[in-house]
């Protein structure tokens, strides 16, 4: 009895470590595709030259606010969906706030084909594919 207690209390513990160790829910969807933090880390390998590196720090240096601003609105978005799911809201209101999330997700999404689409134009074919295989996809 003490064994099987002991057991218990080791998975108990390990589950608990485990769980602690996950990251935070982002409350977004994860990226169907995210290359450009892997083309700026990987620059050299892909050998770009001046015109594509100076594209990418034009683009570093932008198009990351639009994205985190989008994902905030989409956070806030997503929190107020929570809080109407919660405090009982009219079915109508949620269904709503669910469309609007929906479409915030959706012009997030689009946002990262866009950039997909960039690089496409930016690199040769055989750099973005190469990208693309660093990226792991």
């Amino acid at each position: 009895m003490k064994r099987l207690l002991f057991t218990a209390a080791m998975v108990l513990a390990a589950t608990t470590a485990q769980a602690q160790q996950q990251p935070a829910p982002q409350e977004l969807s994860a990226p169907i595709v995210a290359l450009t933090g892997v083309l700026a880390k990987n620059a050299d390998t892909l050998s770009l030259d001046d015109a594509q590196r100076a594209d990418l720090k034009a683009w570093v240096d932008t198009m990351p606010a639009k994205r985190k601003a989008l994902e905030a609105e989409a956070r806030a978005a997503r929190a107020a969906l929570r809080e109407a799911i919660l405090t009982g809201a009219p079915q109508g209101e949620r269904e709503a706030l669910a469309q609007e999330v929906g479409q915030l997700e959706t012009r997030l999404v689009l946002m990262r084909s866009n950039c997909t689409d960039h690089w496409r134009t930016v690199l040769s074919e055989d750099q973005f594919a190469q990208l693309v295989a660093l990226a792991g996809y």
